[in-house]
This record gives C-alpha cells, sequence and structure tokens, in this order.
C-alpha cells in the first residue's frame, strides 16, 4: 500500500489526535499511523479532572471522543506499525505500506517504565503490571503492591483499594510528589514505605513477594509499577537530535530536521500532560500547515 499525504502523524494519543483535528479542518489531507488503540496512554487513566471543561471524564472516553472528532475533521486513521522514516524521501515506512508526507509530526508518547532488577521483565502480565484499570481485577481479595509516588502512582491507589485486599506503596523518595488533593484520598490503612525501593522479587512462576533496600520482606501477590515512562523514539535516534531519548523541538513544535514536527510526552518539556500534548499537537498541526503552503 502507497498513499501520499499532506500531514501525516505517527501517534493517535492526545497529541496525534489533536494535531489531526486541527490539520484536517486547515484543509491539509491528513492522516494519523497508530499501531495499537486511539487515546494513547490516557486510556489507562479510569479518571480525569484536570482536563478544562469537563469536571470530570474516563480516560478512554476522552480519548474515543478524540478519535470520533479527528475523522469527523477529515483526517484518516491507519492502523500499522511503523518501521522507519526518510526525511531524503518523505516517506513513512510501515509493516503494511510506504507513506508519503509533505509534513511529518511524530507523536509517539511514552511507555511505562519498568523496575530495572532481575526477573521484572520475566514477570511482565503475570504479576507486574502498569495499569490498575486494565489488570486490578485480576487481584480481587489479594495483596497488592504500588511502586511509586507521583500522581499515576496514588492514581493506582485509589483504583484497587476498593478491589484489593491490601494496598503497600514503595516510594524510592521521601514523600509523595503527587498532587496533594489525591494523596489525602489514600485510605489510611493503606501501608506506605518511603525512602525505599525493591531489590528482589521473590517467586518462581509467579510473584510471591518482595524483598526492599531497608530490608524488609512484603508478601505480594501483584505489584503495579508507576515510576513514570520512557519515549517511544528509538527508531528516530539516528534521524533527529534527542535528549535523553527526547525528541528535542523549538516553540513551534519543530524537529531538527526541515518539515519535521513532534508533539506530546515524546518531547524533550517539563511538563507532560494530557492539556499540554494537546496544546502541542495544535501548535505543530499549525506551523506544519504553514510550512506547506509558505507562510512564514
Amino acid at each position: 500500500m502507497s498513499k501520499s499525504f499532506d500531514i501525516l502523524i505517527i501517534g493517535a494519543g492526545p497529541a496525534g489526535l489533536t494535531c489531526a483535528v486541527y490539520a484536517a479542518r486547515s484543509g491539509a489531507k491528513t492522516a494519523v499511523i497508530e499501531s495499537l488503540a486511539p487515546g494513547g496512554q490516557v486510556n489507562l487513566t479510569p479518571d480525569v479532572h484536570n482536563i478544562p471543561g469537563f469536571l470530570e471524564i474516563a480516560g478512554p472516553v476522552f480519548g474515543q471522543t478524540l478519535h470520533e472528532q479527528a475523522e469527523k475533521a477529515g483526517a484518516e486513521i491507519i492502523y500499522d506499525e511503523v518501521t522507519s522514516i526518510d526525511p531524503k524521501a518523505n516517506t513513512v515506512t510501515c509493516a503494511d505500506g510506504v507513506y508519503k508526507y509533505k509534513a511529518l509530526v511524530i507523536a509517539t508518547g511514552c511507555r511505562p517504565r519498568n523496575l530495572g532488577i532481575e526477573k521484572c521483565d520475566d514477570f511482565v502480565g503475570m504479576g507486574i503490571h502498569f495499569c490498575g484499570l486494565c489488570d486490578g481485577g485480576f487481584y480481587k481479595g489479594k495483596n497488592v503492591l504500588v511502586v511509586g509516588g507521583g500522581n499515576h502512582a496514588v492514581e493506582e491507589v485509589l483504583y484497587l483499594s476498593p478491589i484489593a485486599k491490601s494496598v503497600t506503596v514503595v516510594n524510592d523518595v521521601d514523600k509523595f510528589l503527587a498532587q496533594e488533593a489525591i494523596v489525602k484520598q489514600i485510605p489510611k490503612e493503606t501501608k506506605i514505605f518511603h525512602g525505599t525501593k525493591i531489590t528482589k522479587l521473590n517467586g518462581d512462576k509467579k510473584i510471591t513477594g518482595v524483598i526492599l533496600s531497608n530490608g524488609k520482606e512484603i508478601p505480594v501477590d501483584g505489584i503495579f509499577v508507576a515510576i513514570g515512562r520512557v519515549p517511544n523514539s528509538d527508531i528516530f535516534k539516528d534521524v533527529l537530535k534527542l535528549d535523553k531519548g527526547f525528541i528535542i523541538v523549538d516553540s513551534e513544535m519543530r524537529t531538527s530536521v526541515k518539515n519535521i514536527f513532534a508533539a506530546g510526552d515524546v518531547c524533550n518539556k517539563a511538563i507532560k500532560q494530557i492539556v499540554t500534548a494537546c496544546s502541542d499537537g495544535a501548535v505543530a498541526a499549525t506551523f506544519a500547515q504553514k510550512e506547506i503552503i509558505g507562510v512564514k
């Protein structure tokens, strides 16, 4: 398969889909390439409370609404896996086709960071998880542990508490870094260990417990990891300038290569939130369209 577009977007998270809305509404022939489901990481958030205009909205509902909005604006959604990009030929190669662009926007987001200790990769999906909404139901009446101290970690605690028999938090810094409003909602019976981390996983075919850096051993049935994310930028490392894996962009979301823009959490920026991802997408679409029609 081979198609040509004015603006081609890689990634259908909030940044990519907002970019698609703005690009398509500007009259540009627009497509979004997505390997999984539209919405990206927002699909892993049970409830979102800090998007302007919504008192509360479920993450998957927000993602699906953005998807519908992009298609209504005229953007095409292509489900495929990107394998490489060629800035000289202005093409993106995927598993099932090659797509040509006039301007490219990379909005591939990030993936969850794992524990980085022995056996942790072996237990992914079999005791180690990254989404309470997705996998919390497997631990009804069981003991679970949440790793992390930011908003995502506390949200996992709040979601898992009514399901699990017990919830323990292990946080490697000396206090929660999450917003105070949600920290106050943590149930009093939650066991919390600040300033420590997991050093060993117990168990063979399944996790039976962990050993912490303070020497304490805790029996657990499942672990939910919420310690940050790694940018999905591996295939761009030989093409674009990166900063610790994050794509370097300017205020117009331009990368180091002409006609290639980036938006959202894959970029090197201080704040990574849904609203800032949407903002990035709008900015990238606006300046990509200007680039195409030659407007300064």
